[in-house]
């Protein structure tokens, strides 16, 4: 079974915990297995856009030696996210670093205890793998449960898409989640807002600003006939979740909020690697059968 390097992130393991899971179970479902990164810390949740402080890329620069020495061990250069924010900020500081020598020297002289980073990771999203090195093809010969046309609006937010150098689909039209729906049986609803920013770090601050921008989100979803709004980001499945609660009657009804492994998950028979309440919600809107 292939392996791969898997960048957990904070909230992974918090909050996004049943998106872990999940993941965890599908990708040894379809022939890969993601193994974590030892002695991983967080990846500094925003990439700095200051060109003279090449400092605030520590930390996620501290992930990618740890990821090559790491590599040394499983053979693959190749590492991992499921995070949005995480993906962003890693892949976004690796690109950095491989176009900057200057930068690069420069961090590996402050960072004096660690081994100096050569450029050579390949930072990659989840859903990159299960389109380029699996394919959606494959996955829809493997379902073992069809979703039977549930109507799936999937929500990319921000950080996954854009700048479009470091994005993994078109930043206005990403089509990925929509295309993997697809060979799941689902219908993808095409709605705008997919890439709206849910308010991100808001939600400390001001949380009406989430509040207006969830229901902006979901209201749209919902008029399109949206049944099930699927997410690749923690802080963004947050965001709407509790902007939705906050809302109230502001939206005419409440939609099932999940990541889009859950419902691979349920494609694929997972059952146990979901939540209860979560699979009791997916079988009443799908249906149970395998």
């Amino acid at each position: 079974m292939r392996k791969i390097m898997y960048y957990p992130g904070c909230t992974i393991k918090t909050y996004g915990q049943r998106y872990e899971k999940t993941a965890i179970a599908v990708a040894k479902a379809l022939g890969f297995e993601l193994i974590e990164l030892p002695r991983w810390n967080c990846c500094g949740v925003v990439y700095g856009l200051s060109e003279d402080s090449v400092f605030h890329h520590i930390a996620p620069t501290r992930n990618l030696i740890r990821a090559q020495e790491f590599s040394r061990e499983l053979g693959t250069n190749d590492l991992t996210t499921l995070c949005s924010m995480c993906y962003h900020v890693l892949k976004r500081v690796n690109d950095y670093l491989r176009s900057n020598p200057e930068a690069l020297e420069k961090l590996n002289k402050f960072m004096d205890d660690e081994e100096d980073y050569e450029g050579g990771i390949n930072v990659v999203h989840y859903l990159t793998i299960l389109r380029d090195d699996i394919g959606f093809d494959k996955i829809s010969e493997k379902v073992r449960r069809r979703l039977n046309g549930a109507k799936v609006a999937c929500y990319y937010g921000c950080m996954l898409v854009k700048p479009r150098e470091t994005g993994i689909d078109d930043p206005e039209d990403p089509l990925i989640m929509d295309e993997l729906m697809e060979s799941l049986g689902a219908e993808a609803i095409d709605y705008p807002f997919k890439t709206e920013c849910c308010g991100a770090y808001h939600i400390v601050s001001d949380k009406e600003i989430v509040k207006k921008r969830a229901v902006k989100i979901i209201k749209a979803a919902l008029d399109r006939g949206a049944e099930i709004i699927a997410t690749t980001c923690p802080l963004c499945h947050y965001n709407l979740e509790k902007g939705m609660e906050m809302a109230g009657k502001e939206l005419r009804r409440k939609v099932l909020l999940v990541y889009f492994t859950e419902l691979l998950a349920f494609a694929l028979g997972l059952d146990d690697s979901l939540e209860k309440n979560v699979l009791k919600e997916l079988k009443r809107l799908i249906g149970g059968e395998k």
